[in-house]
């Protein structure tokens, strides 16, 4: 009898222990591997703008980036309105073309984790739309029915002033060009 126990004590030490193991293991995988913020750098549309009136030029270049400074603004204003089911507390931004690929840092309740996501970028008119296609953690696939977040909108309009409108939007291989159509009378008033 007494051996029974012992024996029972045993293997549910056994299976305790290895229990531990296995999340010590899960929160070791998930780990970030690297350490992120939320804070990024705004873009100066003014001076670029002033470029464009000085060449009497409609095109503007932002490059890869300004688009991924951009890209962090907006995740944080997406969050503040967005149930995530995570806390996301890091972000670096780096656009390929129209491939937007966001490196993050988070937490699922105590837990903190690293993932890799991967958005479309798509533009129409003055809008950028990031929309979520695949979320990596150390290379192992997320399925998109357990974490998948809305398209993220980007304005380009919040960071112009309204004597220009953007006609189209060019994706390249080291940034965005914009196009404009722009009221060449309200002009003067960009030198107040």
């Amino acid at each position: 009898m007494v051996r029974r126990k012992k024996r029972t004590g045993r293997i549910l030490l056994g299976i305790i222990v290895l229990l531990l193991v296995i999340i010590g293991a899960a929160v070791w995988f998930v780990y970030p591997t690297e350490s992120l913020d939320m804070r990024y750098r705004s873009v100066d549309f003014k001076d670029k703008l002033m470029t464009m009136v000085t060449n009497r030029d409609t095109r503007m270049k932002l490059s890869t980036e300004e688009v991924g400074e951009l890209s962090k603004k907006n995740m944080v204003k997406y969050m503040s309105t967005h149930d995530l089911g995570v806390d996301i507390t890091g972000a670096d931004f780096v656009m390929n073309g129209t491939t937007m690929t966001a490196r993050m840092n988070g937490k699922w309740g105590i837990v903190p984790f690293g993932a890799v996501l991967r958005f479309q970028m798509s533009a129409e008119g003055s809008y950028l739309h990031l929309t979520h296609e695949s979320t990596t953690i150390r290379g192992a696939e997320i399925p998109l029915n357990v974490f998948r977040l809305e398209p993220i909108q980007i304005s380009l309009k919040d960071y112009l002033p309204d004597l220009v409108t953007v006609k189209n939007v060019k994706f390249l291989s080291d940034g965005l060009e914009l196009n404009f159509t722009m009221d060449w009378m309200s002009i003067p008033s960009l030198f107040k």
